[in-house]
């Protein structure tokens, strides 16, 4: 594929371009829906072909096609330098793109690798988790499981030298339990995300996949809905990594700034949140499945620390966005296929932990409550506001667990929030999904450690 990417680059630079690169891409998708040990679908699709970006005098032309022939290559890539070409006449911000180049190959390792596993053997593993979660509890009415895998080999090159190929794998399973008695139905739910292949999942992860949304839907039978009000709120990991996700990490793309859309505009250098807050986005993290070695422009990837000791430090960079704002890039560029053009992404977005212990935090909140995972929600990250409804929730009274509850929510804008959080505890856990931002949805992981947040608002009835 090396020398169809050198054509399309060399016959842009002789259209006029200043910088060509070209994504090559061939994807392998499995998505199940297995429900009550019944497979209701399967999907099992593949997508081969390649984007093409040319770049002259600060105007970019995208375009992409699915004959990866020599003569296909060439036909689109001189098309779209001559748009590109075309565009440049009127663009008003002239700058050039400057990064370094990297040479690589990256091979996909895995014990039992997606893309030589039967299908038959994912349905098997799906069937097996929705069997698991009926046989907890007769209340447990239906399980769902949604399966979801995807194999991707990826040449990146552009013509300031860079040619760079990787593999990856990844693979998410979403359990869903519905739990009903004389009373009530109730609902709960688990995303947890891997790169890699089934045989990397642990046994511990495979029975938390069954336990955690069975057993939060069982207690939600018996729980109560909140009532509104101002309380010390102790929020868990998942919730709290969507609320760094949603409110604070889109903010910190780099096209929300080139657009002037993001609430931490110009605020680089400045205080958001007290001393003890640190912010990271690490594509690197071994295992998740938001990383990867090289992002889509075949930038080397890193640890992007978003917010250090309580000040913001850093943004998530493409090429573009980078050499408008004349800086680094720092391999966050993304794109859901090759159909689309790479754009500034999180990856693994999440607050490092801290010192408190979760039964020590809760000792020392006298009278609060525990809110746990996302429901559903909303963020506007031009004015840094969100709210969040929580899956189900737990009273404290006098430092103790008291009642569990639903129906509570979260609002409010985060530099709002942020000084807010007095403590932070040393767990870590994840939540695994796909997040969609300007039509194209990518892999992410966000999650955190407990924390606390004091005196805010919590929606009720």
């Amino acid at each position: 594929m090396e020398d169809i990417a050198d054509i399309a680059i060399q016959t842009g630079l002789n259209t006029g371009a200043s910088f060509v690169d070209i994504r090559i891409e061939y994807t392998r998708k499995t998505n199940l829906d297995v429900v009550n040990e019944v497979t209701r679908n399967t999907v099992l699709a593949t997508e081969k072909g390649a984007g093409i970006r040319v770049f002259v005098d600060g105007s970019w032309a995208f375009g992409y096609t699915s004959d990866v022939t020599k003569q296909g290559i060439k036909k689109s890539s001189e098309a779209i330098a001559k748009m590109a070409v075309t565009a440049s006449k009127w663009i008003e911000e002239r700058f050039e793109i400057e990064a370094p180049a990297f040479r690589d190959t990256v091979e996909y390792k895995a014990k039992i690798p997606i893309n030589e596993t039967p299908v038959e053997y994912k349905i098997e593993q799906a069937q097996q988790l929705s069997k698991d979660m009926i046989q907890i509890d007769p209340r447990v009415k239906n399980a769902r499981v949604i399966y979801r895998d995807v194999y991707t080999e990826l040449l990146v090159a552009n013509s300031l030298g860079t040619m760079v190929r990787e593999e990856t794998g990844r693979l998410v399973f979403i359990p869903m339990c519905t739990a009903k008695d004389e009373r009530s139905t109730q609902q709960a739910h688990l995303a947890l995300g891997f790169t890699g292949g089934l045989g990397d999942v642990s046994d511990e992860l495979l029975q938390m996949l069954v336990n955690e949304p069975s057993q939060v839907a069982l207690s939600l039978l018996d729980s109560k809905a909140v009532k509104g009000g101002i309380y010390d709120v102790i929020v868990d990991p998942p919730l709290n990594g969507a609320m760094i996700h949603e409110a604070f990490g889109h903010a910190c793309e780099g096209d929300s700034l080139t657009g002037g859309s993001s609430v931490l505009q110009d605020r680089m250098g400045t205080r958001v949140g007290p001393e003890h807050i640190n912010l990271f986005d690490d594509t690197t993290l071994k295992g998740h499945i938001g990383s990867a070695v090289y992002d889509w422009e075949g930038t080397k990837t890193k640890r992007k620390q978003l917010v250090k000791d309580g000040i913001l430090s850093e943004f998530m960079h493409s090429l573009d966005t980078a050499s408008r704002l004349e800086m680094d890039p720092n391999g966050a560029a993304r794109a859901m296929t090759f159909m689309y053009p790479p754009i500034p992404r999180m990856s693994n977005t999440f607050m490092q932990p801290g010192d408190w212990k979760l039964d020590e935090l809760i000792e020392d909140t006298k009278d609060g409550i525990i809110m746990c995972n996302v429901d559903y929600g909303y963020t506007d990250s031009t004015k840094g506001s969100f709210m969040f409804k929580s899956v189900h929730g737990q009273l404290i009274e006098n430092g103790e667990r008291a009642d569990v509850v639903r129906d509570a929510s979260i609002a409010g804008q985060i530099l709002d929030i942020l000084p807010k959080i007095d403590a932070i505890c040393d767990d870590f856990f994840y939540d695994a999904g796909s997040c969609g931002t300007q039509g194209q949805m990518a892999w992410v992981m966000s999650g955190g450690p407990h924390i606390r947040l004091r005196q805010v608002p919590v929606g009720g009835v």
